[in-house]
């Protein structure tokens, strides 16, 4: 045998052996771990609910000195560009963002502090949440788009709202128009991924809004593909198996209400150009409007409350693309037949909600959820918004968010269904 075949040969051994020492590796993560876990992931499929965190457990470095080991070795493979972090520039420190009469009313911020109730049992409430959200989740009768799906069958660019800090092990999976302005501050401030004046914001209050909602200041899932390559979606259940998953919902029609109101009563030129000016033509006949939002309004031309109703049960709506995120059903958001989170917290108990929360992540010694966003989009107001929309538009509605509703358990709204 010459010299070059000998070459070869070594080469070819050389490279499957360092295959077969990435395969050990990854399987052994799999059965072992560094907290011995097996890689089963909670999937859309009927199972024990998981315990809250105990009181004792380890505080959450553990997630990171454990995550960060398997973490280097993926970059490392990789190579040296794709796993680097991208660091956030420096931000000067903000106070409370100052808002007009108008905006101050439809956005309904309340920045006084407010006592939460203490629920007499808040571990059975959530336990009775996830309770029902696993059992319409496994039940066959119950069927709509999406449901039956892996979560290997979710597209990455659906996984964007999935918020990780591994600093903590905490992966919060936002829906807007339900307080995720203050979640993102408290993500951030855990994840420590901005800094103000040199520093790590600590109070979530001072960081400002407009880079809370800045996609490149949190870390998502549908980034980790640039980031860990073919390695991505293993990765992606490793943490969802092992870190505390949250998310916050609030009742379907008076978030669509809520949507409306922040969106189109308020000049947003975005807004305007992206889905006013479709929606005037379309639904209200006009054929001539005005360049910008601002003459618009002046005009008087804004969207009707019907008119909003109408793009969204309208057919034609979702060929053109997806949901805005801002009305998008949240089942489609936080996908949650497919991860089994561990809190289901509701606007309606945002307060409650939060003070367990936190304590549950243990980082209530660290900081407090902001003071309370006063709910002024109440659920008593659905008749009035609903009252000049026609019955049969407000049953079709209903089954096109029947999902959320039943999967975090509100009620049916019966009278807005029956004449």
């Amino acid at each position: 045998m010459d010299t070059m075949t000998k070459s070869r040969l070594f080469r070819l051994w050389l490279v499957l052996g360092s295959a077969f020492m990435v395969l050990l590796i990854i399987v052994y993560w799999d059965n072992m771990g560094p907290a011995h876990f097996s890689l089963h992931t909670a999937l859309s499929r009927p199972h024990a609910l998981k315990p809250f965190p105990s009181p004792d457990s380890a505080p959450g470095d553990v997630f990171t000195s454990s995550l960060e080991t398997w973490e280097s070795f993926v970059r490392e493979k990789q190579g040296p560009l794709l796993g680097k972090r991208v660091e956030q520039p420096s931000l000067p420190a903000s106070s409370k963002p100052v808002l007009g009469n108008l905006e101050e009313s439809v956005r309904g911020y309340d920045w006084s502090s407010h006592a939460a109730q203490q629920s007499p049992d808040p571990d059975g409430r959530q336990a009775e949440r996830r309770s029902v959200l696993r059992e319409f989740c496994a039940n066959t009768s119950f069927v709509f788009p999406t449901k039956e799906r892996s979560f290997d069958d979710i597209p990455n660019y659906e996984l964007n709202h999935l918020i990780v800090d591994d600093r903590h092990g905490v992966i919060y999976c936002y829906v807007p128009k339900v307080a995720c302005t203050n979640w993102k501050r408290v993500m951030i401030v855990l994840s420590q991924s901005l800094s103000g004046q040199g520093a790590p914001y600590r109070d979530p209050l001072d960081i400002p809004r407009e880079y809370v909602h800045n996609s490149s200041t949190h870390l998502t899932f549908n980034k980790f593909w640039r980031r860990y390559g073919k390695f991505s979606r293993h990765l992606m259940k490793i943490k969802l198996k092992k870190y505390t998953k949250f998310l916050f919902v609030r009742d379907p029609f008076v978030r669509l209400i809520s949507a409306f109101r922040s969106k189109f009563e308020l000049e947003n030129e975005e807004f305007y150009q992206k889905f006013a000016v479709p929606m005037l033509r379309r639904y209200s006949n006009h054929t001539s409007l005005p360049a910008s939002v601002s003459e618009a309004f002046s005009a008087g031309l804004k969207v009707s409350f019907a008119d909003f109703i109408q793009y969204l049960l309208d057919p034609h709506t979702e060929k053109l693309a997806p949901f805005n995120e801002h009305w998008r059903q949240a089942h489609r958001l936080c996908h949650p037949c497919q991860i089994d989170y561990d809190f289901v917290g509701k606007l309606e108990t945002l307060d409650q909600d939060a003070a367990q929360l936190l304590r549950l992540l243990k980082v209530d010694s660290l900081l407090r959820f902001p003071p309370s966003y006063r709910n002024r989009t109440a659920s008593s107001w659905e008749e009035g918004w609903f009252a000049k929309i026609p019955l049969a538009w407000r049953q079709q509605l209903y089954k096109l968010y029947e999902a959320d509703f039943v999967l975090f358990g509100y009620p049916k709204p019966e009278n807005l269904l029956r004449d």
